[in-house]
C-alpha cells in the first residue's frame, strides 16, 4: 500500500513537472523571439552603424534562431533532397541561406519604425510551437507567424508565414518547378546567379 502511495506521488510529481515544462516551453519560445527581435530592431535603429555593419549584426543575431538545414530539406522535399550527395546538400544549404539573407535579412534600408505586437504562442504538439505576431509599419499592418520545432539543438524556426504565405512552401514551389524543367544542376545554376554579388 505504501508503495502504491509512493507511486501515485511520483506520477503526480512527474506529470506535474511535465505540464509545467509544457507551458514553460511556450513562454521560453515567446521570450526568445521577442528578445531577438528587439535586438535586431535596436541594430536597425542604431545610427552609428554602417549598412554593412547592420547587415552582419542582424545576421549574427538571427542565424542561431533558424534551422536552415531543416528549412532546406523542406523546400526540396524528401524526393529531391535524397537525390543530392552530402556535398551537394551542403552546397544547397549554403546557397539557400545566402538567398534568404539577401531577400529578408539584408534589407535594413526598408525597416526602422516598425512596432511588433505578439500574440500568445500556440502549442501545436510537443515539438511544434507557433508564435503569431502583427507588424505595424506606418499605415500598414501584416501578420507574421514564426514556426518553431524542438530540434536536437533546441527550439529553432523551421518556417515563417507572412500574411499566410509560407516561406518554405513558396520556395518549394519555385525550386521544384526549376528542377522539373532544368534538373538539379539547373537549380544550382539559378541559385548561384541569384546570390552573386
Amino acid at each position: 500500500m505504501k508503495r502504491l502511495g509512493l507511486l501515485c506521488i511520483l506520477l503526480v510529481f512527474v506529470f506535474g513537472i511535465a505540464g509545467f515544462s509544457f507551458a514553460d516551453e511556450k513562454s521560453y519560445v515567446e521570450n526568445l523571439i521577442k528578445s531577438k527581435t528587439d535586438q535586431i530592431l535596436a541594430v536597425i535603429r542604431n545610427k552609428n552603424l554602417s549598412e554593412k555593419e547592420k547587415k552582419q549584426k542582424i545576421f549574427d543575431i538571427a542565424k542561431p534562431l533558424f534551422d536552415f538545414d531543416t528549412m532546406s530539406k523542406l523546400t526540396l522535399g524528401r524526393k529531391y533532397w535524397s537525390q543530392l550527395t552530402p556535398s551537394e546538400q551542403k552546397r544547397f544549404v549554403d546557397l539557400f541561406v545566402k538567398r534568404l539573407r539577401m531577400v529578408y535579412l539584408d534589407r535594413v534600408d526598408i525597416y526602422g519604425n516598425e512596432q511588433i505586437e505578439y500574440k500568445p504562442a500556440i502549442q501545436k504538439n510537443k515539438r511544434i510551437i507557433y508564435v503569431p505576431s502583427v507588424v505595424l509599419a506606418k499605415d500598414q499592418k501584416f501578420s507574421v507567424v514564426y514556426k518553431f520545432w524542438k530540434s536536437p539543438k533546441g527550439w529553432k524556426i523551421y518556417d515563417v508565414e507572412i500574411e499566410g504565405v509560407s516561406i518554405v512552401r513558396t520556395y518549394r514551389s519555385q525550386f521544384i518547378s526549376i528542377i522539373q524543367k532544368k534538373g538539379i544542376k539547373g537549380l544550382f545554376k539559378k541559385l548561384e546567379k541569384l546570390t552573386q554579388g
